[in-house]
């Protein structure tokens, strides 16, 4: 046998399976495309203990918030706020609203419009009686 013989029968046997190699990377790549998600209708943000400024992370959670409203031609938000169960119920609905009121001047800030957001107060059920959960404000993107 030639020196190279053997390479040139792998190359030659490589050039055949070629169009059916390229076929089956086209095709996995249209099923792929075809993949669907179910759109993400809430966004939660997280603030300090105490607190009711928003960090960057919880901005940048509101910038997606607002990117998938404008792609969807949503038009119902709902801002829901929530500072716990526990202590002066005025106090934490003082807490709770003003942390609702920061998310909501960011998302009329970022292109929504006021009279398209509602606001709420969150109520923890027992399951959600964490520390962590009376500390965050969710965005709901309603499709109707």
């Amino acid at each position: 046998m030639r020196k190279g013989a053997p390479m040139k029968k792998v190359f030659a046997f490589m050039r055949r399976l070629a169009p059916v190699g390229a076929t089956s990377l086209m095709v996995a790549g249209l099923l792929a495309g075809c993949v669907s998600h179910l759109p993400r209708n809430d966004y939660v943000i997280f603030f300090d203990t105490e607190s009711v400024t928003l960090t960057p992370t919880g901005k940048a959670i509101i910038a997606s918030a607002v990117e998938a409203a404008h792609k969807r031609h949503i038009s119902h938000i709902t801002v829901a706020g929530s500072a716990g169960k526990s202590g002066d119920a005025d106090v934490l609905k003082k807490v709770a609203d003003a942390r609702a009121d920061s998310v909501i001047d960011v998302l009329v800030q970022d292109g929504i419009k006021r009279e398209d957001i509602r606001k709420e107060t969150f109520i923890p059920t027992d399951v959600e009686n964490s520390r962590v959960a009376f500390r965050r404000v969710t965005v709901h993107l309603a499709d109707h």
